[in-house]
């Protein structure tokens, strides 16, 4: 029930549950096929989990510095380091606030990578009316405690804008990759 209400209230059709925040991104990750010698744009202006993901299927994390005035990933610097090896964008939404998302995918649209948002910080946030889970390919959020909406211990949801996505998501939540 959880899942159907979390996907309502991020105006999103398909959501499924994790142990954690991590494990949610490293399957999303997993589900856009990222693995070894790829690269995965992202910001080290966020906890570490982020890089654990990207490492643990063998992609190389790339980190392109924030904006200044947001704390969110700069799309003007995102595109310099974007290389034909690059696979992906992770965003971070920090401190309750959308990144540029209409910047970021326009980059990634003309690029050809996929997005994954990590919106751990940003339950209920919204980016020119688009609410967070409803415009990357894949949206990840984090219940654990520190977080704007904490849990009891951990855990974690995939948010996916395709229900074929979101039936991968499942199988791998219940059998592993």
């Amino acid at each position: 029930q959880f899942e159907k209400d979390f996907a309502k209230f991020c105006g999103a059709e398909h959501c499924v549950g994790f142990n954690s925040g991590t494990s949610a991104l490293h399957v999303g990750l997993m589900l856009l096929n990222i693995g070894r010698d790829d690269e995965v744009i992202t910001t080290p202006h966020t906890f570490v989990a982020t890089s654990w993901a990207i490492s643990y299927v063998g992609a190389k994390p790339v980190y392109v510095d924030i904006d200044d005035a947001t704390f969110n990933l700069d799309p003007k610097k995102i595109e310099a380091a974007i290389t034909p090896r690059t696979k992906a964008i992770v965003v971070l939404h920090y401190g309750g606030f959308a990144c540029d998302l209409e910047g970021v995918m326009a980059l990634a649209d003309d690029a050809g990578v996929s997005v994954i948002e990590d919106a751990a910080q940003s339950f209920g946030a919204s980016d020119r009316g688009a609410p967070v889970g409803t415009v990357g390919d894949i949206v990840t959020f984090s219940f654990f405690p520190t977080k704007n909406f904490p849990g009891i211990g951990d855990g974690g949801m995939v948010v996916a804008r395709d229900g074929e996505l979101a039936d991968r998501v499942r199988r791998l939540r219940f059998h592993g990759s």
